[in-house]
């Protein structure tokens, strides 16, 4: 690992505590537990090149500093980590081709200089102030759209990646996760959605690069075809589009049959005609 001729090499960190019955005294020891083991290993973390982070708090620079230490990284993803309530994550290497952030308490995730950059996650900004940070990207997937939504914002994704090959989306109610997760329960409800509205910063703007369009959970509504029709419209070299009917979970075919009465039967055109 010091020499860096390691072609890969995974460490599962642990800690001793899960999340849930985690203290906020709890993560920030994990936390320090970890920056000791770096400090006390520099060259092994020198060569790492895909870490999972998991249930811990960081002071302020630590995470830079994990950035730093770890020169080959090339994925990093942090699951319930963050840096205090409301906390601000600075992102910048030089290498880092994919980053996922889940559950944690960050407010804002700020991409200082990731020239490398090929997947992320990120809210609906203006397209102009994301373009130098996305104007590589060349394939995104959104996963867990919520059924029944406009889904026109994602089309800001389009004007801020110009070299955008292709769209994957998901468009799916994970019901078993809804019905059991009660924190979802009470900040969102069964049927409370809202539309995230979106203008376009170029109304008449076009796509050269977009090739492929894919939709999980397609139905023939006005919904889908007025974003297809958007799509297509922007996209003017498009080549390809691939409409498939929701992605099926064993576990929501579990559910009490009063949460099933919630669920909309799927209309995806199953024979020749109707997909006709």
């Amino acid at each position: 690992m010091a020499t860096r001729t390691v072609d890969a090499a995974e460490f599962e960190m642990t800690t001793e505590k899960a999340y849930k019955i985690s203290s906020p005294d709890d993560l920030l020891r994990f936390g320090k537990q970890f920056n000791d083991f770096i400090g006390a290993c520099p060259d092994i973390f020198a060569g790492l090149r895909r870490p999972w982070l998991r249930n811990m708090r960081f002071g302020e620079l630590d995470i830079p500093n994990i950035l730093s230490t770890c020169k080959l990284l090339e994925s990093l993803r942090l699951t319930y980590c963050d840096s205090g309530i409301h906390s601000v994550l600075q992102v910048e290497h030089a290498l880092l081709v994919e980053l996922e952030v889940d559950y944690g308490q960050f407010e804002r995730i700020e991409l200082i200089c990731l020239p490398k950059l090929q997947r992320i996650w990120v809210l609906p900004e203006c397209p102009k102030l994301l373009t130098t940070m996305l104007s590589k990207l060349q394939h995104v997937n959104l996963d867990n759209l919520p059924e029944g939504c406009d889904l026109a914002w994602t089309m800001f994704i389009l004007e801020a990646a110009p070299s955008l090959k292709a769209l994957c989306i998901t468009v799916w109610d994970h019901w078993c996760i809804m019905a059991t997760d009660k924190e979802f329960q009470k900040e969102n409800g069964f049927c409370e959605k809202a539309d995230l509205k979106w203008k376009p910063y170029a109304p008449a703007f076009k796509h050269k690069n977009l090739a492929k369009l894919t939709i999980y959970g397609f139905q023939p509504d006005g919904n889908f075809m007025r974003y297809i029709r958007c799509v297509v419209e922007a996209a003017v070299n498009m080549a390809e589009i691939s409409l498939h009917d929701r992605k099926m979970c064993g576990r929501c075919g579990d559910l009490d049959p009063e949460i099933k009465d919630k669920v909309c039967p799927s209309r995806y055109p199953r024979t020749a005609e109707e997909r006709k």
